[in-house]
This record gives C-alpha cells, sequence and structure tokens, in this order.
C-alpha cells in the first residue's frame, strides 16, 4: 500500500525542483529562495511563523552571514507586506494580488523587500536573481512575469 502523506512541506522545500535546477541555487540566491518559500507557506498555511524559515532545507545551507540576509529580507517582507503588495498591484494590468500565483507573488514580495530593506545588492542583481529563481520555482510564464513588473517597478 503507498503512504499518502502531506507533501506540501517538501514540494516547499525544494525536493520537486530538478537536481540540475537546485544545483543552481547557492549562495545570496539560497537566502533568496528560503525567503521565497517562507512567504509561500505564509500564503497557504495557517500555522505560519517566521521561525519556520530555520527548518527549510535552503536555509540549513546557509552560512550565518547569509542566514543574516535571509532572515533580513523575510522581516522586511513582513513587516512591510501591505505596502509591498500595493507597489505590486500598481505595476501588474490585473491588480488582483488572488489572480496572481502564489509563488510568483512571493518572488515579488522577496525582490521588493530586498531592494527596500539595508541589504546593499544592485537592483539589477536583484531582479536577474529573481528571474532565475522564477525559472525554478514558477511556471513557463513565471520569469517573463517577474521580469515584467520588477523592471516597469525599478525604471
Amino acid at each position: 500500500m503507498n503512504k499518502t502523506g502531506d507533501n506540501l512541506n517538501s514540494k516547499v522545500d525544494g525536493d520537486f525542483i530538478s537536481e540540475e535546477k537546485s544545483q543552481s541555487i547557492f549562495g545570496t540566491n539560497m537566502a533568496r529562495a528560503s525567503v521565497i518559500q517562507s512567504l509561500f507557506e505564509r500564503e497557504i498555511s495557517k500555522d505560519f511563523i517566521s521561525a519556520d524559515i530555520n527548518n527549510l532545507h535552503f536555509y540549513k545551507k546557509l552560512n550565518k552571514s547569509k542566514q543574516k540576509i535571509a532572515n533580513t529580507i523575510l522581516e522586511y517582507a513582513l513587516e512591510n507586506i501591505k505596502e509591498i503588495d500595493s507597489s505590486i498591484k500598481k505595476h501588474t494590468i490585473d491588480n488582483n494580488l488572488d489572480r496572481i500565483p502564489k509563488t510568483d507573488l512571493s518572488i515579488l514580495r522577496t525582490a521588493i523587500s530586498e531592494i527596500n530593506c539595508e541589504i546593499e545588492t544592485p537592483v539589477g542583481v536583484v531582479v536577474n536573481e529573481s528571474v532565475k529563481l522564477a525559472d525554478i520555482f514558477g511556471s513557463d510564464t513565471s520569469k517573463n512575469f517577474i521580469n515584467g513588473v520588477l523592471s516597469s517597478m525599478v525604471r
């Protein structure tokens, strides 16, 4: 008999990402991936707490300085979610966030948070890395959507 369980955490934790794609996630991008996963979990879980980031596969692989970056971005996102969402609405055709896939929304929130918090990553790098993460975590159209929204925001 097949054991059926809740695969959501495994999926959120990157187990369903191809080996080839997951190997392309390292360094600061792994910190971003941890934040994306946490924000995604916040969207789908009633029991979300920000400390859950400590249990994520990608987060556990980070060194202390990258964990600090992930925590800084996540804290900024959670504290400023309404302003971030308002900004996203201004730069999308349909300003209904419910129509944006949760993964794409999490990537956008992470990128906007990183651009606005005290981490000094160049804006172009944040946009490019977000597009790469959209290619890994999102659908076929995610990277174009993420690129379009972020590019219109930073002009």
